[in-house]
């Protein structure tokens, strides 16, 4: 005998289930928030994460410059030209401590995201513009170090990380190291560190080595004497400030902070 109950059971189950189906693209835990366009930087962390998100936030075909040279990238494209995937440190490169709050500018209209190779010279910018309120990237073009407002700098910080016999003729003696509070409420310590000391402690810092990739939201690059690249960690509140001063026409690590 067919037990009705067993029968009323799975039709329910059946009805249940696809209801489920229908209303799951409701709840995407993964869908970015509605202000995720407020900040590049919101925007940004999405476009790295989120490769559903990345693939709608591309202008396709997308121009990809080198010189006078101009070829148009397709969806298929992308995945070859992509250097996001897996990244864990974003940088910023500055003179004065103004330039960093740009970051906070929800007027802005336009960032670049320079990719910087270190162990050659290369440079790859992504320009991104706010297109119809929602951050977009529209162009990629290509050129060396030299061609930078930072060049004389990257040059420099490229064989800093390469060389350790230049690389201790590169830092002041003794560094200034700067901890800072996590909350920001107590008074910063301040150590100094000897050559010697600091290669103890680099191996434990978070410098780029391969390539940077540097957000540029417009900083001025005014001065040629003085740099602070700032390390960021990707979703984890990490921050480090490196800061560099031309001495004598020679760059020097002065001071640590985190």
């Amino acid at each position: 005998m067919t037990n009705a109950f067993d029968q009323d059971g799975d039709e329910e189950g059946d009805s249940l289930e696809a209801y489920v189906g229908d209303t799951l693209h409701l709840f995407d835990e993964n869908e970015p928030p509605a202000t995720v366009d407020e900040l590049f930087d919101d925007f940004f962390y999405n476009f790295i994460d989120d490769a559903k998100f990345q693939g709608q936030r591309i202008v396709f075909p997308l121009p990809y410059k080198e010189g006078q040279e101009e070829e148009k990238l397709s969806k298929q494209d992308w995945p070859h030209y992509d250097h996001f995937k897996h990244q864990e440190l974003l940088s910023v490169i500055y003179e004065r401590e103004q330039d960093y709050e740009l970051s906070k500018d929800t007027s802005m209209q336009s960032v670049t995201v320079e990719w910087i190779g270190l162990k050659e010279d290369l440079v790859q910018n992504f320009r991104f513009k706010r297109l119809n309120d929602k951050w977009m990237l529209t162009e990629i073009d290509k050129h060396g170090r030299n061609e930078m407002p930072t060049g004389d700098f990257l040059n420099f910080y490229a064989r800093f990380v390469a060389d350790s016999v230049f690389q201790r003729e590169a830092l002041a003696d003794p560094v200034k190291v700067i901890l800072t509070s996590e909350d920001g409420e107590d008074e910063p310590e301040e150590e100094h560190v000897n050559p010697d000391e600091w290669f103890e402690m680099k191996e434990s810092l978070p410098l780029p080595t391969d390539a940077i990739v540097n957000v540029n939201y417009g900083q001025a690059s005014i001065s040629q004497n003085k740099k602070i690249l700032l390390i960021q960690g990707l979703g984890n509140g990490m921050q480090m400030k490196f800061k560099f001063n031309k001495q004598s026409d020679d760059w020097k690590l002065t001071e640590i902070e985190y």
